[in-house]
């Protein structure tokens, strides 16, 4: 059933002008893998928007980044300064995936793209797909049965199920134009600068 995510995936990144596609279970969740890896290669601060969505303050303060706020008009997504991550929740449109980033995106029941609850992270880099594959499914390859397979990292149950894969490819074979404004911006958001 995994060849159904991976199929998702390459399908998501193939539009979004991606090389790879990681799907997890929420965009929360693809920003805090996202992140994870920039911690783990030395970010230590985080600039995010004062109008932005709830969780992605709280998922910096989970991680143990100090947060910097500040004003931006953005429509649709935003780089979280300081790291080559992108929150593109709001925002499902061809070709815009931008080299060198971790292009983060929902697919929420309100989303262009909805799978009812689901997310991906957009790369260009191998060896970061490679660790954040492990690292949402508790740190094991989801190819290989639990008797066969040897954990060495200590992993998120953070996944996409096949199921909302199923979901999601039925979906995106019926969008058409995918040129449209994104859905949201700063000015659908309360300022979260208390977080």
């Amino acid at each position: 059933m995994w060849d159904k995510v991976e199929k998702f995936e390459d399908s998501v990144a193939k539009v979004i002008g991606a090389p790879f596609g990681v799907a997890t279970d929420s965009c929360t969740h693809a920003l805090f893998i996202s992140l994870l890896w920039e911690k783990e290669h030395g970010m230590d601060e985080a600039g995010i928007p004062k109008h932005t969505y709830i969780s992605v303050p709280q998922t910096c303060r989970h991680l143990g980044l100090k947060i910097h706020y500040y004003d931006e008009h953005w429509k649709g997504s935003y780089r979280i300064i300081g790291s080559n991550v992108i929150d593109s929740a709001c925002h499902f449109s061809k070709d815009t995936y931008q080299p060198d980033t971790f292009h983060c995106l929902s697919f929420h029941h309100r989303k262009t793209l909805s799978t009812v609850r689901g997310g991906m992270i957009l790369s260009d880099n191998k060896e970061f797909v490679d660790w954040a594959r492990l690292m949402i499914y508790d740190g094991r390859d989801r190819n290989v049965m639990m008797n066969d397979d040897n954990p060495t990292l200590c992993g998120y149950h953070f996944y996409m199920p096949p199921e909302t894969a199923m979901i999601g490819m039925e979906k995106l074979s019926n969008l058409n134009g995918l040129e449209h404004d994104p859905i949201a911006s700063w000015n659908d958001y309360k300022d979260v600068s208390h977080i």
